[in-house]
């Protein structure tokens, strides 16, 4: 029973990841998963064996949520596209209340407040960089390089909550480059087609492995950072959320062509209400499955 809400929930990281302005770490604080999520990339070369029995089921989630978003939430996303988004504005706002308690523990430091304030700076700046997301991109040398590279970054991304690795893939114009070839490929897999085959093969590999590098290192920062400045993680992470649905916000209204009727706002309002309330009420069964296993 474990392992399969750890694949629900992994599904639900995947399909974050794959949507610009929203975060995997943020939805694996959301989710409760976050330390399993950083420790086991942290771990994942130190002690393979254990990261894989405690984080299998996890990472089978993520996989599957990922391949999910790119056939359901991404068509979801070009239909009602402020619907949707705003299910997982709800989602996240939902799960302040959670890290607004934990941050609260402790003594109050000035780099703490400095650390919240730089993160509302970060989020708010990386959507208003000019993107250039050009669909026709050539599988050579060079872009091989640049995907390694974007996805050593956006991976490092991933694992900071209320960071979207989608989003700073967008930022440097490569966000449907990488999706569509994605796509592409398991097109190609699926229909035992080899058009441009290899190129499309190379340049998620060369993306996988940046990404892989990213996770282990940041992985591994986070986790040092947990044990000598939990506070000001915690700070940091709060300022990232707070200011996240002014990027998933503008980054839908920028790339989506939203039409708001009387429609769109009562759903989008219906939608924002359910993803609060699904955070809320899986905190609240979560804290009376823990209350009722102390007294048992």
């Amino acid at each position: 029973m474990k392992h399969l809400i750890n694949i629900l929930k992994g599904i639900a990281i995947g399909i974050a990841n794959v949507i610009p302005g929203f975060s995997g770490g943020t939805m694996a604080v959301m989710l409760n998963v976050y330390d399993l999520f950083v420790s086991s990339f942290a771990n994942i070369f130190n002690d393979f064996k254990n990261v894989v029995k405690k984080g299998w089921s996890l990472f089978l989630g993520i996989a599957l949520g990922i391949l999910l978003a790119l056939i359901t939430i991404v068509k979801l996303l070009e239909i009602i596209p402020f619907i949707t988004i705003m299910f997982f504005v709800g989602l996240l706002l939902g799960s302040l209340f959670q890290i607004f308690n934990k941050s609260k523990e402790g003594k109050l430091h000035f780099r703490d407040i400095i650390s919240f304030i730089i993160a509302i700076i970060i989020i708010v700046a990386l959507p208003l960089i000019n993107t250039n997301n050009s669909e026709v991109l050539t599988y050579d040398f060079k872009n091989y390089i640049i995907v390694f590279i974007l996805g050593i970054i956006s991976a490092s991304s991933m694992v900071i909550p209320g960071v979207s690795g989608s989003l700073v893939l967008m930022a440097f114009g490569y966000y449907v480059f990488v999706m569509n070839t994605l796509k592409d490929l398991l097109n190609n897999i699926f229909n035992f087609s080899y058009n441009n085959y290899l190129g499309m093969l190379l340049t998620i590999l060369c993306f996988a492995i940046g990404c892989v590098i990213g996770l282990v290192f940041v992985s591994k920062l986070i986790i040092k950072m947990m044990k000598r400045y939990p506070k000001t993680v915690y700070f940091t992470i709060l300022g990232l959320l707070v200011a996240s649905p002014f990027s998933i916000i503008y980054k839908t209204l920028q790339d989506y062509n939203v039409k708001f009727d009387v429609m769109t706002i009562v759903f989008s309002i219906i939608s924002f209400i359910i993803g609060v309330a699904i955070v809320l009420l899986g905190e609240y069964y979560s804290k009376k499955i823990k209350g009722g296993n102390k007294n048992d």
